[in-house]
């Protein structure tokens, strides 16, 4: 009769993990959370530049103000 493969039960005690598996998933963490602060700070600006950016639009009016809503009282 072949031997069954052992699986680890559930209710059993767990498997001990290697130390340079949990040193491995902390360096790629600390690699993330350093990327992610990186492309947060450079682009910390980016939003008001565009704001005061104005896009050419064909549609203003001929003495080239904004056009306003009317105002209803």
């Amino acid at each position: 009769m072949p031997r069954m493969p052992k699986f680890p039960s559930p209710y059993g005690p767990r498997p001990r993990r290697s130390a340079q598996l949990v040193i491995i998933w902390m360096v790629i963490l600390v690699i993330a959370l350093i990327v992610t602060f990186y492309l947060t700070s450079r682009e910390r600006d980016a939003p008001a530049s565009y704001a005061e950016m104005r896009l050419p639009d064909d549609k203003e009016p001929a003495g080239g103000g904004v056009k306003m809503a009317k105002i209803v009282p």
